[in-house]
């Protein structure tokens, strides 16, 4: 029997209400029936299965299947909520899921190695986990075809879990050849026809272009920049792409990754921890971008250039457990938000965070919490021109690093690295570090420079240091007569402009803490100063909209460019050859080809009174950052420098031959001779 019925619109909306009703317990009664697919009689998940045959191995658990090539351990397949395989199909197996690392012998073209295995082995089977292991092997018959590097590559599925989890323990053995090895990480090419919604940040999400709009489209001032011209998505049309628009800070790089709308799944890389990576907590690199790509990175030389100690030297034997990190793979219904994934994705991030360090790697070089040890204690600042007692360290970064000198940490890229963020008082905990020697860092977010506790600190499993109360005397050698900026080893608080209406990434605008990832800002600096560098005068400006973010060649015509020299201008009552000796502590949060002169009161002396030289190689400005590397410098002002009265400090930045090259500026202050009684021009 068929029933007809006439009804008003009110009747045809109840209808469609009752019909998605239906829909909705149809996908909740088919999804439960899914997850029943996956457990036993007794509500347990199904046991972890491993299928060999002579080319590839297969870990499944019921809710995600991993194929890996054999003996290579390249991940060739990752089949999830029916989708077959969410890693790009029409590249070769070879290119969808790898390690790899950019390595040179010194003096050499850099080259990749792939760390292809060549022997592959079975750690543990049972219902509960697989964990299996790549391995290749060098010896000095390889020559130069590869990078003289033992590597063990392993690869853990667990009994209900919707992932799998990856490390690496990469080995050279004392006398082997002299190398650079300037990156290594893990990258994942994904469905180009599923995944088009990235998801870096609470702040920083978007539908992305595909490969193809990025060939089609124009390309700009380095390879890596281009204006979409003719996306697929024509809302896209007109926006710049670049990856390193999307770079994360190592300290809040957890998880980032892909959303699928058809169906809603989302593909994800957590990272637990940062005690494998290079560079410390402020080490800015990739994350994800077009392709669609997610990296996995644990050394690079993004915003330090080389800089960063990536050199292993004379036979010097070095291993070290890179993970794991963890891939994850979520899905909803169809009537869901799709951005819930992403929810669920932080909600994962934190399960595997509080469950560090893990327990369930087989490898004797992954120590589990009860073979680590603890290093507690409470910092303190003690600079008498602020406060006559020491103060609290509030919330310093305190962090264990190689033994070396003051912030040497940020230039560390071989061994392990473990930080934490003091509370109110400066009491620092930071738990489960591997044994090894140490020593401790720490820089104060609002005081100038870099600590270190000079004893180095030895760890063994089980070990409990209780450091008690360190003070840290940051450099001071007067009385504050003026400053400019905030110590925080960024340039965040100075005035970044509005990029071109023709160069926008669109997720950027109204994002005042993100203005500065916009394409191009660097180059407004010749529009708002054409003539005349910028000139700031103490007690009048404001950093916050008269400093530019970074000092620049001025753009000339014809792909040349212009030295600039800024000006700070000032006044002091008071100088005479009795007085004493000031002191300009200078602060730089980024370097790239960069010298900085110094002169007091003679733009034109021959000789500038200071100089950096040539420094750094972050190229934090062309890649979208706020900082790089952190420079500082206690500059001497002897009094005949000086005079009552209006004087001019100018700072040239000597080198011009690359738009990129420049400096931005951390923090500046001018200090009276010791114990003069001078008191502050702001």
């Amino acid at each position: 029997m068929i029933l007809f019925v006439k009804m008003d619109k009110g009747g045809a909306s109840l209808l469609r209400w009752l019909t998605m009703l239906i829909w909705f317990f149809f996908m909740v009664k088919l999804t439960a029936a899914s997850r029943e697919v996956f457990q036993n009689e007794n509500g347990k998940f199904l046991g972890v299965r491993l299928h060999k045959n002579h080319h590839q191995m297969v870990m499944d658990n019921g809710l995600v299947q991993v194929t890996l090539s054999s003996p290579g351990g390249d991940i060739t397949g990752i089949q999830y909520n029916g989708i077959h395989n969410v890693l790009e199909t029409k590249n070769r197996e070879g290119n969808r899921g790898y390690w790899d690392v950019v390595w040179n012998v010194p003096g050499n073209h850099i080259a990749y190695d792939r760390l292809k295995g060549t022997d592959f082995n079975v750690i543990m089977e049972d219902e509960d986990q697989v964990e299996l292991s790549f391995k290749k092997t060098w010896n000095f018959t390889n020559g130069n075809s590869s990078a003289p590097l033992n590597v063990d590559k392993r690869y853990i599925m667990r009994r209900g879990s919707s992932g799998v989890y990856l490390y690496a323990i990469l080995e050279r053995l004392e006398g082997w050849p002299d190398m650079d090895m300037d990156q290594i990480r893990i990258v994942f090419k994904l469905q180009n026809d599923k995944f088009h919604f990235m998801a870096i940040s609470d702040d920083r999400q978007r539908i992305m272009p595909t490969p193809r709009d990025r060939l089609d489209a124009q390309r700009l001032a380095y390879p890596e920049a281009v204006l979409l011209t003719n996306p697929t998505n024509t809302l896209l049309r007109g926006e710049v792409d670049d990856k390193y628009q999307y770079s994360c800070e190592n300290k809040d790089n957890r998880v980032h990754g892909w959303i699928s709308e058809n169906p809603p799944v989302g593909f994800w890389m957590i990272t637990p921890s940062d005690e494998f990576r290079s560079g410390g907590p402020l080490k800015q690199d990739l994350t994800s971008h077009v392709g669609p790509t997610t990296l996995s990175m644990f050394t690079s030389t993004h915003y330090s250039g080389k800089d960063l100690n990536t050199r292993y030297r004379n036979g010097k034997p070095w291993k070290k457990v890179l993970g794991p990190v963890f891939v994850y793979l979520n899905s909803i219904s169809s009537l869901e938000d799709p951005t819930t994934l992403w929810e669920d994705a932080k909600d994962q991030m934190s399960i595997e965070v509080n469950s560090w360090p893990y327990d369930f790697p087989q490898s004797e070089d992954f120590p589990s919490s009860n073979r680590r040890g603890t290093v507690s204690g409470q910092l303190l600042v003690g600079d008498k021109y602020i406060s006559d007692n020491p103060m609290w360290a509030s919330y310093a970064y305190v962090g264990l690093a190689a033994p070396g000198g003051v912030g040497s940490w940020q230039r560390e890229a071989k061994g392990y690295q473990f930080w934490v963020q003091a509370d109110e008082e400066g009491r620092f905990l930071i738990e489960n570090i591997r044994a090894g020697h140490y020593n401790l860092y720490a820089w104060v977010p609002g005081i100038v420079g870099d600590c270190r506790y000079d004893v180095i600190i030895y760890i063994q499993p089980g070990s409990d240091v209780k450091l008690g109360v360190l003070v840290y005397e940051p450099p001071r050698n007067g009385p504050t007569l003026w400053e400019i900026g905030i110590p925080d080893r960024t340039a965040a608080e100075f005035f970044v402009p509005d990029t071109y209406p023709t160069l926008v990434n669109k997720l950027f605008i109204n994002q005042s803490t993100h203005k500065f990832r916009q394409y191009g800002v660097w180059e407004r600096y010749s529009d708002l100063y054409p003539k005349h560098d910028l000139t700031y005068t103490i007690g009048i400006s404001n950093y916050h909209q008269d400093w530019f973010f970074a000092q620049v060649p001025r753009k000339m015509g014809n792909h040349t460019y212009q030295a600039t020299t800024w000006q700070i201008k000032f006044e002091i009552e008071n100088v005479t050859p009795r007085t004493g000796n000031y002191t300009l502590q200078l602060a730089l949060a980024s370097a790239s080809a960069s010298e900085l002169q110094v002169r007091f009161n003679d733009r034109r002396a021959n000789r500038p009174h200071f100089t950096t030289r040539l420094i750094g190689r972050d190229n934090a400005i062309a890649r979208h950052g706020i900082y790089g590397l952190y420079w500082f410098y206690s500059i001497n002002v002897p009094s005949h420098l000086l005079r009552n009265g209006n004087n001019t400090v100018y700072l040239t930045q000597s080198r011009s031959k690359s738009p990129f090259g420049g400096i931005m500026y951390d923090y500046i202050r001018l200090e009276g001779p010791p114990d003069t009684g001078f008191i502050s021009l702001q």
